[in-house]
């Protein structure tokens, strides 16, 4: 009577079992979280840290303050670029006035010979 007991109590453990596994979803929506951007790196400590000076600790700045960084540098390097481009725009007005090109040189360079031809820095071709 023991066995069957037993045998009938495994039965209902094994068919129950499956069915309470089966439910892996929580009702409530999956949420992800905020993110986290590093203002600074954290230094690890090693055996002999205590010999190291301290360095200032960098202070933890929000993102609009990251934001407005990131925009100053940019428009400063814009402008750094709009100064070379309208230097090498004056250039080229200045060349098309002449009519001739000499590909930065103010004035034609030398036409040598082939075997004593040289590579030129400022147009990068050889003459």
């Amino acid at each position: 009577m023991k066995g069957v007991q037993f045998f009938l109590c495994f039965v209902i453990f094994l068919s129950a079992a499956p069915l309470l596994g089966q439910d892996t979803r929580s009702p409530e929506t999956y949420k992800p979280p905020k993110p986290q951007y590093q203002a600074f790196k954290k230094e690890k400590k090693g055996l002999f840290s205590f010999l190291k000076r301290d360095k200032p600790q960098t202070e933890l700045r929000s993102l609009e303050d990251e934001r407005a960084d990131f925009r100053r540098r940019v428009s400063q390097a814009y402008r750094e670029n709009e100064k070379t481009n309208i230097k090498a725009e004056r250039v080229k007005m200045k060349e098309a006035k002449k009519g001739e090109s000499f590909y930065g040189h103010k004035r034609p360079p030398k036409k040598r010979p082939p075997g004593k031809q040289k590579f030129c820095r400022v147009c990068k071709i050889k003459h």
